[in-house]
């Protein structure tokens, strides 16, 4: 009905007053750029790095019927972006831990599961353990070639077997994800429902995003959820501008470099806040 009445309203506007519209685009595009490079962290000759293969999430630290619920939820979000999904029984890639101290936590697993934090070095895992408020992300990444290969290291030296051939304006190997884990503070999340702690994790997961990048003036943002003042509105769920996000990030090409990237995720957006409402209309296909 909305979407009736938005075509509706635009057919009754006066030609005139047609001229305005530009404008309106304009100050959308400029919020959907600012978006896209607040949630994006890569150098110019980079990339961004995303999850190739089929995901399968996995939540704990919660009682059976909430960590379905968790794990239901987030699949639902990967298949609405365009991602594969796990079968059932699959070995969780997407790990979601709810803790009731979340710096004791992640002192324990640098000590006890080191391996967790894939092959940072030990100053990288020191600026996850120390990363601040009620929740810390992270990948485990690893290089692929052109065809989506992992890259081996043979007697120390990367081999890139591929059967593409090299370019300048496109990067012969990207980086991967082949997890992603995301640890949440048990009092951060009273009061929230499994689907806003599942839509939380899964941005968290599905990109490497810092939420302290994003501007207090940016577009409402699931990202927000857990450090809102107490009386303030949040999001129910991922917003228009969160799955369209995440949607552009995996459909646009992988075999280009950030600022390609980031213009074709900008394009994915500007078509979802179109068809949406300007992004007021809930995210399709990602309802329970």
């Amino acid at each position: 009905m909305r979407f009736m009445l938005l075509a509706a309203a635009l057919v009754a506007v006066p030609a005139a007053a047609q001229g305005d519209a530009p404008i309106v685009v304009t100050g959308v595009e400029k919020q959907i750029e600012s978006f896209v490079g607040a949630l994006t962290q890569a150098s110019p000759r980079g990339q961004i790095a995303r999850f190739e293969k089929a995901v399968c999430p996995g939540a704990f630290g919660m009682p059976d019927a909430q960590r379905a619920a968790v794990d239901a939820r987030i699949r639902t979000v990967v298949a609405g972006v365009g991602l594969k999904v796990a079968k059932a029984n699959c070995k969780p890639n997407l790990v979601v831990m709810v803790t009731p101290d979340k710096a004791a936590f992640l002192e324990a697993l640098g000590k006890k599961r080191y391996y967790m934090f894939g092959d940072r070095s030990p100053a990288e895992v020191r600026r996850i353990l120390a990363q601040p408020g009620p929740a810390t992300a992270w990948q485990i990444q690893a290089m692929v070639n052109g065809d989506g290969r992992p890259i081996f290291n043979e007697a120390g030296t990367p081999i890139n077997r591929s059967t593409r051939a090299q370019s300048r304006i496109t990067p012969p190997a990207r980086p991967a994800f082949m997890a992603a884990i995301v640890v949440v503070e048990s009092k951060a999340i009273e009061g929230l429902s499994t689907t806003q702690l599942a839509d939380y994790a899964a941005m968290r997961a599905l990109a490497r995003i810092d939420p302290a990048r994003i501007d207090a003036s940016a577009p409402s943002t699931i990202l927000r959820v857990l450090d809102a003042a107490a009386d303030s509105e949040v999001p129910v769920t991922l917003t228009q501008w969160d799955f369209s996000f995440l949607k552009g990030l995996y459909s646009s090409p992988s075999n280009l470099y950030a600022p390609s990237q980031r213009s074709e995720i900008g394009r994915v957006m500007e078509r979802e806040m179109e068809r949406t409402d300007g992004g007021k209309t809930p995210p399709p296909n990602t309802k329970e």
